[in-house]
C-alpha cells in the first residue's frame, strides 16, 4: 500500500510539539530510526496534530445534512467544487484518484501505533507507564479502523461477514499483508484492540484549565466502546458503557449561560441593489482557528477528535435547519450563522443562506463527548422498552441547549408510546450532531431490527461529468437506496494501483 509505505517520515517528523533529537534524525525505509526510551514514544503520542484532525469529504458531504441543492448552487455557485457534489451524490465513477486526505490520515494514526506497540519491548521506562501507552495505542489503532470500516467497508451485518473488510495491519513492516481481510475478521481486530484499549487506567486530566484530550484516558475509551457497541445495535452494551463514562464525567456546556456571539465585527457589504453594511453574527468559538484553546476547553469532550472541513462550507440542508425550534434552540442561535453566504462572496448580486459553525468555520467536535453518552443512553433505554426512561435522558441536554424562557412544553421532549419516543430522540440526537455522526446512524439504522427509523436518501440536483457541473442541464434524482454497495465508499484508486492489485476496490 503507497499511502502506508511512505508515512514512516509523516509519523516520526514533530508537528508543533517538543522535538528531540530522536525525531529530529531522518528515518528512511532502509536505516529508520530506532526509538530508546518511553519518552521517544509519548512524544509522538502528544502531537495533537497528528491525532485530531479528520478530513472525511465523505461524512461532510455525503449525507441528508448537508445542502446539496440548486437554490444554493445557483445563489453561489462558488460554494460547490466538483468533488463536493460527487461525495454528496455518492459516485463511484468520478471521485478524484488524489486529494482525498482522510484514507492517509488515518493510515498514518495505525502506522504510528503500530510503531510504538511494536517498539514497547525494547525502549527504557516504567513497565506500569508502558502498559498504559501500549493500551493507548491500541485505542488509537481501533478508533482508526472503526473510522474507515463505516466509510470503505459496507455494514456490518450477519450476511455482509464475508465482505472486504481492511487490510489488517500490525507492524510497521513494509512488507506485510495488504490484502483486505473479510468485514468480520477486521471488526474482530477492532474489538481486540478495544479490549486492550480498556485497560487504560487515566483519569481525564485538566491542565491550567484545558482538559488533557489530546492523550487517551478511560473516559475517552469508555466513550468509544460506548459508540462502538452501538453499531452493531448490542443497545445493553452501548448504555452500560456510556454510563459507565457519564460516571466519570458528565459535565455539559449551559447555551444559555456559557455561549455568546464572538465580539468581533465581521460587516459585509452586499448590493441589493443598493449597498448595505451586513453584520454577521458568528459564535465566540469562531475566533480562534490556528490555536486548540476553545476545544480543550469546551468541557464536553472526552477525546480530541474533530470533522475538519478545509473549504469551510458546512451548509446545512433544509430539512437540518427546519429540524430546530428556531426560536428557543439555541444550538440554531449559536451554530447557524446567517447570511453566511454572504461571507463566502454571494454578495453581487446578494444572496443569502446560512452555515453551521462549531469551532471557526472547518472543526466540528466528533470525539466520544458528554452530549453524545447521554443520546446513546437515551437511545439504548428506548430500544429497549424504557422509551419514558429515554425521553427523561434525552431531557437532561435539553436542558443545557434550550432557551431558558422557553415554555416547558417546548424545552421538554414528550412521547405517547416507544415508536414515539424512538422518532423524537433520533431527532434530538440529529440536532445536536449534525454531519458529523449522520452517516454513521444511517447505516445502522437501515441495518438493525425495526424499520421505522430507515432513511433513504435522495437530492435533486444538476448531473456533471469528470471535469464539471452542468448547471445548464436539467436538474436528475440521486438515491443512495437502503442496502446500496455505495455505503462502501471508494478505495482511492492511487492506493489501488501502487498495490499491484494486492488491495482491491469495492465492487458496485
Amino acid at each position: 500500500m503507497k499511502t502506508y509505505k511512505h508515512i514512516l517520515l509523516l509519523a516520526l517528523l514533530c508537528s508543533g510539539v517538543s522535538c528531540n533529537d530522536f525525531l529530529e534524525e531522518n528515518p528512511s525505509k532502509t536505516t529508520s530510526v530506532v526509538p530508546e526510551t518511553l519518552e521517544h514514544l509519548e512524544q509522538l503520542l502528544n502531537d495533537y496534530n497528528s491525532f485530531g484532525s479528520e478530513g472525511a469529504s465523505e461524512l461532510i458531504y455525503g449525507t441528508d445534512d448537508f445542502a446539496i441543492q440548486t437554490d444554493l448552487y445557483e445563489g453561489i455557485s462558488t460554494v460547490y467544487s466538483l468533488e463536493t457534489v460527487q461525495h454528496g451524490t455518492w459516485d463511484i465513477d468520478y471521485l478524484p484518484t488524489t486529494g482525498r486526505p482522510y484514507w492517509p490520515e488515518e493510515w498514518e494514526k495505525i502506522f504510528t501505533a503500530n510503531l510504538i506497540i511494536q517498539n514497547l519491548s525494547s525502549v527504557s521506562g516504567e513497565d506500569s507507564q508502558k502498559q498504559m501507552v501500549k493500551a493507548e495505542a491500541h485505542f488509537i489503532r481501533a478508533y482508526s479502523y472503526f473510522q474507515m470500516a463505516n466509510i470503505y467497508c459496507l455494514p456490518y451485518t450477519n450476511g455482509n461477514k464475508a465482505e472486504l473488510g481492511l487490510p489488517l495491519k500490525q507492524t510497521t513492516s513494509f512488507e506485510e499483508n495488504i490484502e483486505r481481510a473479510t468485514l468480520e475478521d477486521t471488526y474482530a481486530y477492532i474489538e481486540a484492540d478495544l479490549q486492550k484499549a480498556l485497560e487504560l487506567n487515566r483519569d481525564l486530566e485538566v491542565v491550567n484549565g484545558q482538559n488533557r484530550t489530546w492523550r487517551a484516558s478511560t473516559v475517552a475509551v469508555l466513550g468509544f466502546a460506548a459508540r462502538y457497541y452501538l453499531s452493531l445495535n448490542d443497545y445493553a452494551m452501548a448504555q452500560s458503557y456510556a454510563e459507565d463514562a457519564l460516571d466519570l464525567h458528565s459535565y455539559l456546556r449551559d447555551y444559555n449561560t456559557e455561549m455568546s456571539f464572538s465580539t468581533r465585527p465581521n460587516p459585509v457589504t452586499i448590493f441589493n441593489p443598493d449597498a448595505e453594511t451586513v453584520n454577521i453574527e458568528y459564535p465566540y468559538t469562531h475566533d480562534l482557528q490556528s490555536i486548540p484553546t476553545d476545544k480543550l476547553e469546551w468541557g464536553e469532550s472526552y477525546y480530541y477528535r474533530f470533522l475538519s472541513n478545509g473549504a469551510w462550507n458546512y451548509f446545512p440542508s433544509t430539512e437540518l435547519l427546519n429540524s430546530y425550534n428556531q426560536d428557543y434552540d439555541l444550538r440554531y442561535k449559536y451554530h447557524i450563522v446567517e447570511d453566511y453566504t454572504y461571507d463566502r462572496g454571494a454578495v453581487d448580486p446578494a444572496y443569502s443562506y446560512p452555515g453551521y459553525i462549531f469551532f471557526f468555520k472547518s472543526d466540528i467536535l466528533s470525539g466520544p463527548s458528554v452530549p453524545e453518552m447521554l443520546l446513546i443512553k437515551a437511545e439504548c433505554q428506548v430500544r429497549q422498552g424504557s422509551w419514558a426512561d429515554g425521553i427523561q435522558t434525552a431531557n437532561i441536554l435539553r436542558g443545557y441547549r434550550i432557551d431558558a424562557s422557553a415554555p416547558a412544553n417546548i424545552r421538554d421532549l414528550s412521547a405517547t408510546s416507544e415508536a414515539d419516543a424512538l422518532t423524537k430522540v433520533l431527532e434530538e440526537r440529529r440536532r445536536e450532531m449534525p454531519f458529523v455522526h449522520r452517516w454513521y446512524d444511517i447505516r445502522r439504522y437501515n441495518n438493525n431490527e425495526v424499520t421505522t427509523d430507515d432513511v433513504i436518501m435522495s437530492r435533486t440536483f444538476y448531473p456533471y461529468t469528470g471535469g464539471s457541473i452542468l448547471g445548464a442541464e436539467s436538474p436528475i434524482n440521486y438515491t443512495l437506496d437502503k442496502n446500496s454497495r455505495r455505503f462502501a465508499r471508494p478505495i482511492p484508486e492511487t492506493d489501488i494501483i501502487a498495490s499491484g492489485g494486492t488491495l482491491k476496490q469495492n465492487e458496485y
